[in-house]
């Protein structure tokens, strides 16, 4: 089941799901305190039935809200991501001046790109592609990281810390444990 929120008044928004629900549904969505975005409000038009209230996907409401919509809000106030180590932005070029050196009698010239021209860690870019496949994968299934590592071909634990670091630079919003999205 994938579905979409549609803005239709101040603060409200419609859920859209294929299949669709037997009566039109509005959410009102609200900033929890830890930053992550919750159904604050639910508004059915016409009746509500035990069967119509128990196929209301709450969750994945909440996580296409995570997934759709940005929190612009003066009182939120979350500091920035700082490195706390400079890194350059791309790796250097290596020329063959330099050297490497074990003891200083034994040293040797150091060859060009022997790191493979890699510098340490992953780039911004990195993680903000794995925060939009993760909150994809978040509205369609209920374990968003075994679907990522599947797709890359990676242990899950290696998703789990992906998620984790993108989370940390601010590409996902807080997360809840046991929750996807």
């Amino acid at each position: 089941m994938r579905g979409r929120l549609f803005p239709v008044a101040d603060g409200w928004y419609e859920w859209r799901q294929e299949p669709p629900l037997a009566q039109t549904v509005q959410v009102r969505v609200g900033v929890a305190p830890g930053g992550r975005l919750v159904l604050t409000g639910l508004h059915i038009d016409g009746s509500p039935s035990a069967d119509l209230l128990r196929s209301i996907p709450v969750g994945r409401i909440e996580a296409a809200a995570n997934a759709q919509l940005a929190v612009v809000h003066e009182s939120i106030d979350t500091p920035p991501v700082l490195n706390p180590r400079r890194r350059p932005v791309a790796p250097p070029v290596a020329v063959d001046a330099g050297w490497e050196m074990v003891e200083p009698t034994l040293a040797v010239a150091r060859a060009a790109g022997t790191d493979g021209g890699r510098s340490r860690g992953r780039p911004d870019v990195f993680y903000r592609e794995v925060a939009d496949v993760y909150l994809d994968y978040a509205q369609d299934s209920p374990r968003p990281a075994c679907d990522l590592a599947d797709r890359h071909g990676v242990p899950v634990s290696t998703a789990h810390r992906w998620v984790k670091e993108a989370r940390r630079r601010g590409f996902l919003p807080p997360g809840r444990p046991g929750k996807s999205g």
